[in-house]
């Protein structure tokens, strides 16, 4: 469970970095903006793999507990890593609306996945089991 949760918090890092570059080059202006481009498109990549990995993961650990959390995650997964893509091109000339939509999308991954965990934590709990 460890492991879902370090992943789930690399995405939202990584989402919340993207965000502050997003503000930081939106204030730049003149030809060293030209230095956010390689970064604007890398950090975008980075999320939609680490939600990937993330949802692969939380996917594989949820078999042994039961179909519905398998379907969840699952159901979160392609959405999250197929849905920005889909995005992507439904509002390619719109990248004030393409951005949130995306993001939204991407953050159901770590959401569900945290959700899950916290779920085991607290079934495991009352079953008198260690929830590590």
């Amino acid at each position: 469970m460890r492991s879902i949760r370090i992943l789930s918090i690399v995405v939202l890092a990584l989402v919340a970095v993207y965000y502050v570059f997003r503000a930081v080059a939106a204030a730049c202006s003149g030809a060293a903006c030209d230095a956010y481009i390689p970064f604007s498109l890398l950090l975008p990549i980075l999320i939609l793999v680490a939600a990937a990995i993330t949802g692969a993961v939380a996917i594989a650990l949820s078999r042994k507990d039961g179909p519905i959390w398998t379907a969840v995650l699952l159901t979160a997964t392609v959405l999250g890593v197929i849905g920005p893509i889909g995005a992507l091109a439904i509002f390619r000339d719109q990248p004030d609306v393409l951005v949130p939509v995306a993001t939204g999308l991407e953050l159901l991954v770590p959401l569900c996945a945290l959700a899950y965990t916290w779920s085991r934590r607290s079934t495991r709990g009352a079953e008198g089991e260690s929830p590590c």
